[in-house]
């Protein structure tokens, strides 16, 4: 880990200099602060404080769509409005011709997994070089990725594309690419090869004038029940709850969202279902009650109802499509008398609330938090 920020940058065979812990942290198998805690504990703060600014750039993205969920809209509606073309076919399926460019798309489709920097490289490859809509690359990214995240996802595209930040695009250059990526891969790759020169696509004119959402509006500090009284959803973006603020209930029954993947055999599919497996069983054997698998929400709904409860806890999902899933069932539970409660972690509640503008103001006000040893954050 000490001397990670040297390294990281470098597309290596194996990928030996990254942690590859973002797929356990994007759902939460582990969570941020176990992963910071772990660090801080072996090493001092400025041997890893690289590393460290990595773990929380996730946080940071969340915390910022969390209180601009509009762009997540505009996206979704941009996605619902355009079918994938012949060129974005070839593209994401690494046919493009176009030597290491094409081995990366081949290495998401078969392992779920790109380096982060090769992803910044794609992303302006599909945008500046193929001239492709940012949102459908986007979306490919988010269908195929193991660690999959909406606002890390989208908003890095965003910022790919000169939409995040306003006069700042970024362009994918040959001489970066071989100064970073290891030679053996260009090699076996057939060269680098982009296809012609850049054209920088002029993004779309967004409504600039929604104020700022207010963070944790609807999350609740404590259960509006005894603590024998309710069921718990497990879903996918917090597959820990033993570690959480429902640790300590006694549920009645716990419902898992298992939604079907559109490819069941494709390598992100088959990563959840591993993992959706562990986080069950752990489930059961923490909270000492059945968990029962649901393919939607109404049907999670439907089996609370069944068991005569009145309340549904949850973690509380981020801006997202799982939170759009649930946010549109909400009546469908009112009207079976069950009222949905939302949690969220302390460590969430005292980070996002830093995520206004940039990552590095949004960094200067979380490293002294994180210096003292975490108390003084989660005790906020």
């Amino acid at each position: 880990m000490p001397g990670y920020g040297a390294v990281r940058n470098y597309v290596l065979p194996g990928h030996s200099n990254v942690s590859r812990l973002s797929p356990a942290i994007s759902h939460r198998l582990i969570t941020e602060e176990e992963v910071v805690r772990a660090a801080l504990s072996c090493h001092p703060f400025h041997r890893v404080e690289k590393f460290l600014q990595e773990v929380l750039w996730r946080g940071f993205w969340k915390g910022w769509l969390e209180r601009h969920p509009w762009v997540w809209q505009q996206y979704r509606a941009a996605c619902q409005d355009y079918e994938d073309s012949s060129e974005c076919v070839l593209v994401a399926q690494g046919r493009s011709g176009t030597g290491l460019m094409d081995a990366f798309a081949r290495e998401l489709l078969k392992t779920g997994y790109m380096h982060n920097h090769a992803r910044m490289w794609w992303a302006s490859f599909w945008i500046h070089y193929r001239r492709l809509p940012w949102h459908i690359g986007a979306r490919h990214f988010f269908t195929h990725l193991l660690d999959a995240d909406p606002a890390s996802n989208t908003l890095s595209w965003r910022w790919v594309a000169g939409l995040q930040t306003p006069g700042k695009t970024y362009l994918v250059t040959e001489q970066n690419i071989k100064k970073y990526c290891a030679p053996e891969l260009i090699e076996a790759a057939g060269g680098v090869d982009l296809g012609g020169p850049p054209d920088f696509v002029r993004p779309f004119s967004e409504d600039l004038s929604h104020l700022p959402r207010e963070l944790h509006e609807y999350v609740a500090n404590d259960l509006p029940c005894d603590r024998e009284e309710l069921a718990v959803l497990l879903h996918d973006e917090d597959m820990c709850l033993e570690t959480g603020p429902l640790s300590a209930t006694k549920p009645v029954l716990i419902v898992q969202l298992n939604p079907r993947e559109e490819n069941a055999a494709s390598p992100r599919a088959l990563w959840l279902k591993t993992a959706r497996a562990d986080a069950a069983e752990r489930s059961r054997t923490h909270f000492q009650t059945n968990v029962v698998s649901c393919v939607s929400v109404d049907e999670a709904i439907g089996h609370v109802a069944n068991a005569e409860v009145g309340v549904l806890a949850m973690m509380a999902p981020f801006v997202g499509p799982l939170d759009d899933m649930i946010r549109a069932h909400q009546q469908v539970a009112a009207n079976s008398n069950i009222r949905v409660v939302y949690f969220r972690r302390q460590w969430d509640k005292a980070l996002a609330p830093h995520a206004g503008r940039g990552f590095f103001q949004y960094w200067k006000r979380v490293q002294p938090l994180l210096k003292s040893g975490l108390a003084s954050l989660l005790n906020s």
